[in-house]
């Protein structure tokens, strides 16, 4: 499935709300026992205000999900902090190509990792993580820290 990449833009803010709570109020909520209006979102609108870049995935000129990132110099990585897909677009692709996108980038930017934390019980996220060449290598009190290295 063909998709293009666009900075997110402020309009974007409601359907990427949207999209994060269709797809992680469970697993957050069970993971880290916490009230999604209270605690969730708050945390997410004033975290995705001020840190990292964003991206808005298109399929057909139609919004179908978004990644947002943060570069690590220290680190020499690339951290994503959330890749949501609306669920039909799921299981076609578009994950692995964000995948793709990332590790091309963290290549540009001469860094070495992309890595990326993933909550325990979200087994689809580990699979597709697992599918595309990640591994596990600490757990963190907010979920599996996982990375692969960037291959020149």
């Amino acid at each position: 499935m063909k998709m293009e990449l666009r900075n997110a833009l402020q309009e974007d803010c409601d359907f990427i709300l949207k999209l994060t709570r269709r797809n992680m109020e469970k697993i957050v909520t069970e993971e880290w026992n916490a009230d999604w209006e209270k605690d969730v979102e708050p945390n997410f609108v004033n975290m995705w205000k001020s840190q990292g870049e964003k991206k808005i995935i298109e399929v057909g000129n139609r919004r179908v999900g978004y990644f947002w990132f943060e570069q690590h110099p220290e680190k020499k990585e690339i951290f994503i902090n959330s890749i949501q897909i609306d669920e039909q677009f799921q299981r076609k692709g578009l994950g692995t190509g964000v995948i793709n996108w990332l590790l091309k980038e963290a290549m540009n930017r001469n860094l070495e990792f992309v890595r990326g934390v993933v909550q325990k019980n979200n087994v689809h996220a580990r699979q597709f993580f697992e599918k595309n060449k990640f591994e596990f290598v600490e757990e963190t009190k907010s979920g599996i820290l996982g990375g692969r290295r960037i291959v020149s």
